[in-house]
This record gives structure tokens, sequence and C-alpha cells, in this order.
């Protein structure tokens, strides 16, 4: 009789310790995100001199603000204007695709918070299951994750960090897979701004 009741405390101290794990991935992968942003900006305020940090700030800021995307705020990050002198150009590369990237990590991989949300208040409910019966039809579609990537590059408002992994999430992509579609069309998407407005395309036009 003792050998079955010393099973069961081990089975159930091994529950314990999975529920205990699960927990803490989850709040690791919660709180993942908001640290490595933290401590990005801490280096980048750091390197800036006083006179951009107001400026930088500013237009971080602004950049989750619609109608504002990378087409408004690179080349604003990137001249000599009212706002201040012109920042590095690796700074705002870096910067840009960071926040997409934190972005749709927080959402890709914290969609559990995002659907209780939309599960718990009625407009926005009937609203998800509507989009849910919609987005059957394209998630054995082929194409899907390139056609991610460009609605990810377009650099207009209702694109980017924030819609393209909600959009991912609904088509039934996973968390790992929706990251790295916004890593890439950002980057994409990043680079090929600041190649333009540096007169790159203009030398081999």
């Amino acid at each position: 009789m003792r050998i079955p009741k010393v099973i069961s405390e081990i089975l159930d101290q091994f529950q314990d310790i999975r529920h205990n794990l699960i927990t803490m991935y989850k709040f690791l992968i919660f709180i993942t995100p908001f640290l490595t942003i933290a401590y990005y900006f801490i280096f980048v305020f750091d390197y800036l001199p006083t006179s951009l940090t107001g400026k930088y700030g500013g237009l971080v800021i602004t950049y989750f603000v619609p109608p504002a995307g990378k087409e408004s705020i690179i080349p604003l990050m990137l001249t000599d204007n009212t706002l201040g002198p012109s920042i590095p150009a690796w700074i705002v590369a870096s910067t840009i695709v960071i926040m997409d990237v934190i972005c749709s990590f927080i959402i890709a991989y914290n969609w559990w918070f995002v659907e209780f949300i939309f599960r718990h208040i009625p407009f926005l409910n009937r609203g998800y299951v509507w989009l849910q019966k919609k987005s059957e039809k394209y998630r054995r579609r082929e194409w899907v994750t390139l056609s991610l990537i460009i609605f990810m590059m377009i650099p207009f408002q209702g694109t980017g960090g924030i819609n393209t992994p909600i959009l991912a999430r609904l088509l039934g992509i996973k968390a790992k897979k929706t990251v790295l579609i916004c890593f890439t069309g950002s980057s994409i998407t990043t680079i090929l701004w600041i190649f333009w407005w540096f007169g790159f395309f203009n030398s081999i036009i």
C-alpha cells in the first residue's frame, strides 16, 4: 500500500513542478521583450548626445501614433531639422526593426491574452469570431508567408509590428514564424527606405 502512495505523491510533485515551470515560462515570455527594449533604449540614450535625445525619444513615441509610420519617421530621424540634428542611420535602422520585432513578439507569444480580451468584450468578440471564420479559407493557401511579409513591408498606416502578428495569428501561423515574418518585412523596408533617403538608388538608376 505504501508504494502506490509514494508513486502518487511523486506524480503530484511532478505535476506541481510542471505547473510552476509553465507559469515561469509564461512570465519570462511576457517580461523578456519589455526588458530587451528597456536595455536597448538605455544603451541608445547613453550613446546619443543630449542634443539628440529629445528628438529621438519624441519620434520613437510618434512611431506608434497613426498615421505616422516608417515613411515619415525615418526621414525625420535622418535629417537635420527643427527637431534636432540627424540621428545615425544604424540607430534609426535598429530602432525601427527592434520596435517592430518586440511588438510582434509580445502579441504572437501572448496571443492567449489578446484572445482573452477579445472574448470578454462583446463587440470585439463578434468581430473576432467573424475574422476567424473569414481567415479559415486562407490558412492552407500557398504564398501565405510571402503575402504576410509583403503586408509587413508596406510602410503605411494599418501594417507593421502590431497588425501583422494579429493577422498572422488569425491565420494560424505559429508565434516563432510570426516574429520571423515581422523581422524580415521590417528589415527589408527599413533598409530600403534608408538607402532611398541617402540616394543609393539614384546612383543605380
